[in-house]
This record gives structure tokens, sequence and C-alpha cells, in this order.
């Protein structure tokens, strides 16, 4: 009898020290993105990834250029995540509030104030004029070529609301190499036509040197073509230039 119970509670006794820790361990908070000293755009997790939007920052103008709520009213947004801006009143802001005829501007984001959310999924400024405040909620896509400025605008008195969707809004921030653009359509085509002139002359050359025999400049393929082309271009020029003339032979009624 004495085993069982000692048994017994020495199960009781883990099983509770068990429940304690797992308690403990779901209990605890998420780890909180600190704002990054000497920013005031990018915040870092206790593990060392950040979460930083100076890739966006458009330098001493807005990145994101004024423009209308989803809910169109009289004022149009501008916001800079990293470098205060000044536009019309609003000077050294980072978000701006500007009447859609350009009567009256705002202040409604100080940068100074910004202040990350513990997950690092929004951004907030206060200190605005007549205590104005906005929210810019962040938005994680990992496509690097989506880049998206969407505004709420007003959800409360002298409240506002922003959103910003980028891989930059992401931690850790974007996916290796997703900056690398890829070439052009007409880059693509140069290229080609290069390779193609290259392998043409190469390609004629041995073929007329060796299974032609050809010497001395007979070996350049089509080596008419080439010699009468400079005529070929004056002759288009001088078509074209005629053209353009007046005909003169006939007189005015």
């Amino acid at each position: 009898m004495e085993i069982f119970v000692s048994v017994s509670g020495r199960i009781c006794l883990t099983l509770h020290v068990l429940f304690l820790f797992i308690g403990v361990v779901v209990g605890q908070d998420p780890p909180e993105c600190t704002m990054l000293t000497g920013s005031t755009c990018a915040c870092v997790f206790p593990d060392g990834t950040k979460i930083d939007l100076s890739p966006l920052d458009g330098a001493n103008k807005p990145a994101f250029d004024f423009k209308e709520p989803t809910v169109p009213d009289d004022f149009m947004y501008a916001y800079n995540p990293c470098t205060p801006f000044s536009s019309g009143d609003c000077t050294n802001v980072a978000v701006c509030q500007r009447s859609k005829d350009l009567s009256h501007y705002y202040n409604i984001g100080n940068p100074s104030t910004a202040e990350f959310s513990g997950t690092g999924d929004a951004i907030s400024y206060s200190g605005g004029e007549e205590g104005r405040q906005t929210d810019v909620q962040l938005l994680c896509n990992k496509d690097a070529n989506t880049h998206k400025y969407v505004v709420d605008g007003q959800i409360s008195d002298k409240h506002y609301k922003l959103q910003v969707t980028s891989c930059h809004a992401c931690r850790g921030g974007c996916p290796a190499g997703s900056g690398k653009k890829g070439l052009s359509f007409g880059s693509i085509l140069c290229i080609l036509f290069v390779v193609l002139v290259f392998v043409y002359l190469i390609g004629g050359i041995i073929f007329n040197r060796y299974a032609r025999g050809a010497s001395g400049k007979e070996v350049i393929p089509n080596v008419s073509l080439w010699e009468e082309f400079p005529l070929l271009v004056k002759d288009g020029f001088v078509f074209v230039a005629s053209c353009c003339k007046s005909d003169s032979s006939y007189e005015s009624i």
C-alpha cells in the first residue's frame, strides 16, 4: 500500500511539474520586435532577424505619393517610412494629409514618434497636427515584385490607417536573390541578333574557305551584298528625302 501511494505520488508530482512547464511555455508572449537603434523604420527580433523598410524609402520625397483612400474623402495621403519629407504645409513629416484642392496640408505622423507593434506587423505615428495619428499596417508578401500602397483613410476622429504590402515587410526581408531583375525583351532580341550575325559570319567564312576553296575577300558570305550595302543605304536616304519634298511641277490654282 505504501509503495502504491509512493509511486502514485511521484506520478502526480511529475505530471504537475510537466503541466506547469507546458503552461509556462504556452503562456509565454511571442518575441517582440524592438526598434532598431538609430532607425525609425526598422525593428529587430531577439534572434537577430529584422523588419527593415529602408529599401522602400523615397529619400526626401514620399515613397508612397499622395493617393486617395479606399473610401474616398476630401483628402489624399502620402507616406515615407524612413526619411522625413516636406510638402506644402507638411514639414519634416512621415505621413502627410492633403486636401484634393491643395488648400490644406496636415501633419498626421511625426517620424520621431515611430513605434513598431510587438509582432512587427504595424508601425504607428503620433504627434501630428491637432493630435492626428496614423497606423501603417505592414503586410508581408514574399514576391519581390509586389509593393502595394493602400489608404484606408480615417478610421476614427483624427486617426488614420495606411497599408504597405512588400517583401520588406516580412521578418528577415526579401528572399535571397529576389532583387535581381531578368533581361528585358529588347535586350534578349539584341543578344540573339548579335549571336546570329556572329554565327552567320563565322559559319559562312568557314564554309566558303574549306567547302568552296575561296580565298581573300571571297570567303566573306554574300560579299557582293556587303559591297553594295553603303550604296543601298544612300539610295534609301535619297528616296526618303525626295518623298518629303513638295512637288513643284504643278502650278497652284
